[in-house]
């Protein structure tokens, strides 16, 4: 009888004590990250919050904030150089992240091929992503000058970053050389953890290399290919760094962030900047929503 009840309060007793064991470590847990939290919470939580109030305000830094409700996106959507700033950011997304993305598929199929020299060609596509976009935009500058290495070794005369016809594009080029090696990064790691038997089973049905890039190399990585297009998209509406360091928005190459920072800080119309994030945002979520939705739609 004593033994009986003896086993019944052992197992009891372990399993008290294992619950206050692994309490005590939830909390030891959630008390090493209060700093960390507390540090998000004040440098990016309650930043953003200000954002969304302040878009209802007009504020200038200089007097208090006035409410003034909607009329700071109604002011927006009758503003042209908001609208051009807009068009300019799709222009240079599209033309730089769709770009990029194509050639780094493209030269992530040709590198995952055990070929000579694929090594070589992989750190002169990756030696970008060590630059800061910074460094980069000022070697580029040099670059794009009339009197640069580029006009010399095309043997043009072209005004790369003082003509409205040719100051985007120069913008679009040289991000192109700068954004192309972290997507060829994620398409050769994806590659790289492909299923080797699908393509085995395709050879032994006839399939040529073209004809297995479409038909098994596309569709097993569809899930890494949207998750490019999200970043791409991302990182494309969040141009800023080239913008302002080769041209500050002159020429056609004001895209809505330098368009944020310079109605925030220059003209001093926080408010009206607010706006203008709120609807990034909100332009932002909804796009990777949709995004998000294609990557768990079954075909």
């Amino acid at each position: 009888m004593s033994s009986t009840r003896t086993m019944t309060v052992l197992p009891g007793r372990r399993a008290r004590g294992a619950r206050s064991l692994s309490r005590r470590s939830s909390l030891a847990g959630f008390l090493f990250a209060v700093p960390a939290l507390a540090l998000f919470a004040l440098f990016a939580i309650y930043p953003a919050i200000q954002v969304f109030a302040l878009a209802f305000f007009d504020y200038s830094l200089t007097s208090a904030p006035e409410f003034v409700g909607l009329k700071n996106f109604a002011y927006l959507s009758s503003d042209p150089r908001f609208l051009e700033a807009t068009g300019q950011t799709l222009f240079y997304a599209i033309g730089t992240y769709g770009t990029a993305l194509l050639l780094a598929l493209m030269l992530a199929q040709v590198l995952s091929q055990k070929l000579f020299g694929a090594g070589f060609v992989r750190l002169l596509w990756f030696l970008p992503l060590a630059t800061s976009w910074v460094a980069a935009s000022i070697v580029w500058r040099v670059v794009l000058h009339p009197d640069g290495m580029l006009n010399e070794l095309l043997g043009l005369d072209v005004q790369w970053l003082t003509s409205s016809a040719y100051a985007r594009w120069a913008l679009v080029i040289m991000s192109i050389w700068k954004e192309t090696g972290f997507f060829l990064i994620l398409f050769l790691a994806g590659m790289a953890s492909l299923p080797q038997d699908v393509y085995e089973a395709a050879r032994l049905d006839g399939a040529g290399a073209i004809r297995r890039f479409w038909s098994v190399t596309l569709p097993l990585l569809r899930p890494i290919t949207l998750v490019c297009v999200i970043m791409a998209v991302l990182r494309g509406v969040q141009a800023f760094s080239p913008q302002k360091v080769l041209t500050n928005g002159a020429f056609g190459t004001e895209v809505i962030n330098l368009f944020v920072y310079k109605t925030a800080f220059e003209s001093a119309r926080m408010g009206r900047a607010s706006a203008v994030a709120v609807i990034m945002f909100i332009a932002l979520l909804a796009i990777a929503l949709v995004q998000i939705r294609a990557l768990r739609r079954k075909d």
